[in-house]
């Protein structure tokens, strides 16, 4: 029997064009040694065999189809917690995706951090990095007991984005009812960095932890969400330039100056990308009306080194 105190999981997974990586993710669900109380995938857009494969897992999901894509997870992470909290006493949910392999101890790992620290809105964990194709390492051992674990400093988060992912969080449902009065859940309109916006946020109003452990694989493909980089950049800079109305809402100035110059950043970051992807007219341009019309002069100087070959192509990051 589970203990009266111990966290009542629900676990939403947005899918899209998933039908063949589905299965393994929702294997581990069920393999999990702390039940959820429900599991409901998000089909992003018709799509008849992942809606097969999803509808008879043995795991036995909910299974929502929205009538058409929305370009990115956050409609299908949107509309799978509304209904989960409309229909399930929750008290966090994990953002899953539709690819990734965590470990059997996860949400175990995770009910007890966030039952030894109950002002906690956001729990994660570290993970690995797992190229689709490559064998696997062989499972982390379980966390310490009690569980090691280190606040989230907003700071440390802008230095390591890539450290914290849905896929190895919870949040409780009071953090979203908190971003709910705060600016809104995840942003739509934004097809890349989701995640790393209402994160920012997230950890600026509440509590977060990160614990230290390896709760298991992200899978990396050539099509994943973040495999174009312009765009993945572009998007940044878009959430930077969300982040800075939203801290100036707030009278911080300081801070909503700081993700003006990161949206600036994440701009010239999407161009270089463009222009070693072949796409060089393109990134010129760009640069030129950062340069010119908004007195970027860094722009100028990316262009500078690109034009005489001393750019070398970014390491992808940033989705």
């Amino acid at each position: 029997m589970p203990r009266s105190d111990e966290i009542r999981f629900g676990i939403v997974i947005p899918a899209y064009k998933a039908a063949t990586t589905i299965v393994s993710t929702l294997d581990a669900v069920a393999a999990q040694s702390h039940s959820p109380i429900s599991v409901i995938v998000v089909i992003d857009g018709p799509d008849p065999e992942l809606e097969s494969v999803a509808t008879e897992h043995r795991v036995n999901p909910d299974v929502i189809v929205l009538p058409e894509n929305s370009e990115g997870p956050a409609t299908p992470r949107n509309v799978g917690a509304a209904w989960m909290t409309d229909r399930h006493e929750v008290d966090a949910i994990w953002f899953l995706d539709d690819d990734d392999l965590p470990s059997a101890e996860f949400l175990g790992t995770m009910n007890d951090l966030l039952q030894t620290h109950p002002n906690t809105m956001l729990a994660c964990s570290s993970f690995r990095n797992w190229n689709d194709g490559s064998p696997r390492g062989v499972e982390e051992p379980g966390p310490a007991d009690p569980v090691v674990s280190t606040e989230i400093e907003l700071d440390w988060y802008l230095q390591n984005t890539g450290l914290v992912l849905p896929s190895f969080s919870v949040v409780r449902v009071a953090a979203l009812a908190l971003l709910d009065h705060h600016g809104g859940r995840f942003r739509p309109e934004l097809t890349n960095n989701q995640d790393y916006e209402v994160f920012v946020r997230l950890i600026h109003l509440a509590e977060c932890r990160h614990a230290d452990w390896c709760g298991g694989d992200y899978r990396i493909t050539d099509s994943s969400i973040s495999s174009n980089g312009a765009r993945a950049w572009s998007c940044r800079e878009r959430a930077d330039l969300m982040l800075g109305e939203w801290f100036d809402s707030k009278s911080l100035g300081k801070i909503s100056r700081d993700f003006r110059k990161r949206s600036g950043t994440a701009g010239r970051r999407a161009a270089r990308e463009r222009w070693h992807a072949g796409h060089r007219l393109s990134a010129v341009m760009d640069l030129l009306r950062r340069g010119f019309g908004g007195l970027d002069f860094k722009a100028l100087a990316v262009l500078a080194r690109m034009g005489f070959g001393l750019d070398r192509r970014p390491e992808r990051g940033g989705g």
